[in-house]
């Protein structure tokens, strides 16, 4: 990052970056890039998609529990009862458990795409390809707005090429975030220049388009803070007009928030997403655990997402590893951040980004919003040491900056294109889970179908998705003993009763705390009574998690209505129950993820 502009390289990319049709080329590149997600079929939550959408039996009620794709419970004891018994929720689900997001507008994109073209999922993949195109072209006018031609012309061509922004456009159901991050540029963009100008109709129309990124995503929260931002680092003019400036963003965010609220959206008892406003102690704790992570992700790698997948060791040494480039990367930018008041703000901007990204388990497709800010610091630091000081000698402090800052320069500018296509694609790791679909015998049907394991619940609602979908005869009843990689030994302790006994408890890995947070305690007697099945928790942990359950059956398990199934080699194959007093251990049901 040390040379002169002079450099063959330097002059071509400011020629390009100078060009008044930049923002057309970038969208161009950035579909291009991303165009890999339309060979990709329908994966995961798609399946829901297809489902709900349609006119099929119980589809119309499981779009209400769902929220057109975007929940999975809605805080009600008896619809969470009613999942659990139909089989799209596990046993143990909290029963007051409530998820359940706003995104209407994703909503009428989804409702279009399963209407005009239910079976053609590289059409959904185009439809989403356009809005980042059109993302695209916004976010160049307002890098530009916001640090003029060749800075800002450069941090478009960063979030063009940004590789963390591949999940959110390969998968399907993801594609409210571009929705929502189109209508909070825009919004960034009217205010900057309202501001600029002087103008009052200007800002009128930024607070019009923030209500409506509301509407569209609670991430577009993350908007009010970079206006914060901007307000305390870029504006000159007396404390209480800075405060008017803002005032009609955060009352805007609150009346957001009651209503939203009030109508029944937000997330409680689930240990993967954490409401700020509902549980703000243990979402503070959360943030302090995942910001790093994800500011890690989004300037370097590896992905966030790793972070919750990988063993405990290695997850560690991963956020040990987040909080030193942390450090490092703050030096780097202090060079930058003490003599320009626009970097300031894209600083504070991206770490208020943080605080509605850090919501959930880090993945790199939370950092849509941060990258908003990150790039535009990236492409400043580029511009701080090639442009303004390329005839100076670097002290100490700015070789360290150059150091640091050529590093992720380049790896955003040199890898990040190489990885958009593959990251795109990157919900195909999940497709080993796709053979879950194949997994019952033809002579399944109207009979009760047991999984003794599964390396995740989404995994058998699999099953029950694609023989809906396909409109095959169904077994009577879905019923599922065991999630994740547990390790369990099973024994047979009556003609019609198994006995599970998980070694480590049940929820034991993070992603099994989607439907339960682990705080939530469970005790010693517990039941639920399910058709044809009697659930007993017969010993808990330390921590109040069931140890030890037994499942006792109305009928013998060898009975020919039962069809049991357990987790093997990869896919779900016939399982004979041992026999009476035998114990037998299971294999951890682990799902090895790969393209």
């Amino acid at each position: 990052m040390s040379e002169p502009l002079q450099s063959n390289f330097d002059r071509l990319l400011v020629r390009f970056l100078a060009q008044k049709r930049l923002g057309a080329w970038l969208a161009a590149c950035a579909v291009l890039l991303s165009a890999s997600c339309l060979a990709l079929g329908f994966y995961l939550d798609d399946f829901v998609g297809r489902y709900i959408y349609s006119d099929l039996p119980d589809a119309s009620r499981l779009f209400e529990l769902y929220a057109g794709g975007y929940g999975l419970a809605n805080g009600n004891p008896a619809d969470t009862h009613w999942q659990i018994e139909q089989g799209w929720a596990p046993w143990w689900t909290y029963d007051q458990l409530l998820i359940r997001l706003a995104r209407p507008l994703g909503v009428v994109t989804h409702w279009l795409d399963f209407t005009l073209w239910p079976d053609q999922p590289w059409l959904m993949h185009l439809h989403s390809l356009l809005w980042l195109a059109l993302l695209v072209l916004a976010t160049t006018r307002m890098y530009r707005a916001a640090v003029g031609g060749i800075a800002g012309g450069l941090a478009a061509l960063l979030f063009a090429f940004d590789h963390t922004h591949g999940f959110v456009v390969g998968y399907i159901c993801n594609r409210h975030t571009l929705i929502t991050a189109l209508l909070s540029v825009l919004c960034l963009t009217a205010h900057l220049r309202a501001r600029a100008e002087g103008s009052l109709r200007g800002l009128v129309w930024a607070y019009i388009l923030y209500a409506a990124a509301l509407v569209s995503g609670e991430s577009a929260v993350a908007i009010a803070g970079y206006v914060c931002a901007h307000a305390l680092c870029v504006e000159r003019t007396a404390l209480w007009r800075r405060l008017q400036l803002i005032a009609p963003y955060l009352l805007i965010t609150l009346v957001w928030r009651a209503l939203y609220t009030r109508a029944g959206y937000g997330a409680v008892g689930s240990g993967l997403y954490i409401d700020p406003a509902r549980d703000p102690v243990a979402y503070v704790l959360a943030l302090l655990e995942r910001a790093p992570v994800l500011v890690l992700g989004q300037f370097l790698a590896p992905p966030a997402e790793l972070y919750s997948v990988w063993p405990a060791t290695w997850a560690h040494a991963m956020l040990a590893f987040a909080c030193v480039f942390c450090v490092c990367l703050s030096i780097a930018l202090w060079p930058l951040l003490r003599r320009d008041r626009i970097a300031m703000f894209w600083l504070l901007g991206s770490l208020a980004s943080l605080v509605p990204a850090a919501s959930t388990y880090p993945h790199n497709r939370q950092l849509m919003f941060t990258s908003f800010g990150a790039l535009g610091l990236l492409a400043q630091l580029w511009h701080l040491h090639v442009v303004e000081l390329s005839n100076r000698a670097p002290s100490r402090l700015l070789h360290f900056s150059q150091g640091i800052g050529g590093m992720v320069f380049v790896a955003h500018m040199l890898v990040s294109p190489l990885a958009l296509p593959i990251s795109t694609c990157s919900i195909a790791v999940t497709s080993p889970l796709q053979a879950a679909r194949a997994a019952l015998d033809d002579d399944a049907a109207g009979r009760d179908v047991v999984f003794i394991n599964a390396p995740d619940y989404f995994a058998v609602k699999l099953v029950q998705l694609s023989l809906r979908i396909a409109e095959k005869p169904l077994p009577r009843r879905f019923r599922a003993l065991s999630f994740g990689p547990e390790h369990i030994s099973l024994q047979r302790t009556a003609a019609n009763t198994l006995q599970l006994e998980f070694a480590e408890g049940i929820l034991s890995t993070p992603f099994m705390e989607l439907y339960r947070d682990r705080r939530i305690p469970m005790h010693k007697g517990d039941t639920i009574q399910l058709e044809g099945l009697h659930i007993q928790v017969l010993e808990v942990t330390a921590d109040q998690r069931a140890r030890k359950v037994s499942f006792r059956f109305d009928a013998p398990l060898e009975d020919g209505q039962l069809r049991f199934y357990a987790w093997k080699n990869g896919r779900f194959e016939r399982y004979r129950v041992p026999a009476l007093g035998q114990t037998e251990p299971l294999t951890p049901a682990r799902l090895e993820l790969h393209f």
